[in-house]
């Protein structure tokens, strides 16, 4: 499995994603608000050298931003929480941490993973780069700059 490969595609879900929403169709909505909070957060992510020590926290900012999603972009949400719940569920399943991607780009393979499940992660992490997930991340980016008035990752 090519890391670098990984560090892609997670990348290019944390730097194209770019959304938002009193009411849900507000840039006052709880979802714009969070959304502008978790912003800088996501743009850490953006260049060629990613933080992966916090890719554990920004998914769990990417799934509470799902959750409370408006109509508008849930769906596309949803796809995109789907991807990254099957990431994660991959990762758990080899025995890794998605912090411990600093350790594979580097060639090392962490104690405890099961090599096999590993170099079966590649397709899984490939889905991230599907066109369903980047329609579905230019959909919450859209968004985000018309309702919320953010503009997120490379929008």
């Amino acid at each position: 499995m090519r890391t670098s490969l990984v560090l892609a595609a997670l990348a290019l879900s944390l730097g194209s994603l770019t959304a938002c929403g009193s009411d849900e169709n507000s840039a006052d909505s709880s979802y714009c608000k969070d959304l502008k909070a978790d912003k800088a957060y996501f743009d850490s992510f953006n260049g060629s050298s990613p933080d992966v020590s916090k890719l554990d926290e920004a998914f769990d900012r990417m799934h509470s931003l799902a959750d409370e999603a408006p109509d508008a972009v849930k769906d596309d949400w949803k796809v995109l929480d789907g991807a990254l719940t099957t990431i994660t569920d991959a990762f758990k399943d080899a025995g890794i941490k998605l912090s411990d991607l600093d350790k594979l780009q580097q060639g090392q393979i962490p104690k405890g993973a099961d090599p096999q499940k590993l170099a079966a992660l590649a397709p899984k992490l490939q889905e991230m780069s599907s066109g369903k997930v980047e329609t579905a991340s230019k959909n919450i980016s859209k968004h985000a700059k018309s309702t919320c008035k953010v503009t997120l990752g490379s929008s």
